[in-house]
């Protein structure tokens, strides 16, 4: 009879057995939480370390403030008006952080969205507007792969400022081709790199050309002249929001060769 009154103290004085890893629960990338996880951690495997997995999406451009310093816009003239320079991206993330830094590994996918148009470059003599190209890109994008570094602070536990910077290299996809003015063959100032000098009367503008159907005049990912990978620099500013301990949201802008704003949305294990 004593043996058995004696059972229960016994029991609640047995030093109770940490929980295997593998049901340990995530925690917040601050302080308190990386502690708390390094104390659930069976001895001999602590990790002082959190993993994301996450998908983002980005709307990339070129503001027109900026592309009026080399191009002509001719928003109000006789000339067709310059395309917007704008892109999205989808891609896939791999982060590794600790209590402040973060390492983001990335590849997606960066598709254009610029209209086919007449660029010109900006002439110092007034009239010389006819001399710019029809560009037209044909299925362009690039498979972009890369590395962010970012510093973390944080504000509470769940919500943190980042900053950093990082490279990348961009796998060009597609085409882009050019129509250059239509230049008489005969005269020997002319470019006379027209691939068709019998389409149309001559001279004649770029965007004349296109529209008469005369044959493009370069391929200029085909013929060398866009290089096949494009460096990618990134300069990347952003806030993230941790949720129920097991997802990150993070909201960002900066640098990704063109200006951008975005977002990503992770698992945090």
């Amino acid at each position: 009879m004593l043996s058995l009154l004696l059972a229960p103290i016994a029991f609640a004085n047995t030093p109770a057995e940490p929980l295997p890893s593998a049901v340990a629960p995530a925690v917040r990338l601050s302080d308190a939480a990386t502690d708390d996880a390094d104390a659930a951690a069976p001895s001999g495997k602590k990790r002082h370390y959190l993993m994301e997995v996450g998908f983002r999406g980005r709307y990339l451009t070129v503001p027109r403030e900026i592309l009026n310093g080399g191009v002509e816009a001719h928003d109000n003239d006789e000339y067709p008006r310059r395309p917007e320079l704008n892109a999205y991206s989808l891609g896939l993330e791999f982060v590794v952080k600790n209590k402040s830094a973060n390492g983001i590994f990335y590849v997606e996918y960066l598709n254009s969205l610029m209209e086919p148009g007449y660029w010109d470059d900006r002439d110092r003599d007034a009239g010389e507007n006819g001399d710019g190209s029809w560009i037209e890109p044909v299925n362009f994008g690039l498979v972009t792969i890369g590395a962010d570094y970012a510093y973390e602070i944080h504000a509470t536990n769940w919500f943190s400022v980042l900053f950093g910077a990082g490279l990348g290299a961009g796998i060009v996809l597609g085409d882009i081709t050019e129509r250059q003015a239509g230049e008489d063959p005969s005269d020997p100032e002319g470019n006379n790199n027209n691939a068709d000098p019998s389409c149309g009367p001559m001279p004649m503008a770029a965007y004349e050309r296109h529209d008469l159907g005369c044959k493009a005049d370069s391929n200029l990912v085909a013929d060398g002249t866009v290089p096949p990978v494009v460096p990618m620099v990134d300069i990347n500013i952003g806030v993230r929001f941790n949720i129920s301990d097991r997802a990150s949201i993070r909201l960002e802008g900066g640098l990704h060769d063109l200006f951008y704003g975005g977002g990503a949305v992770s698992v945090v294990f």
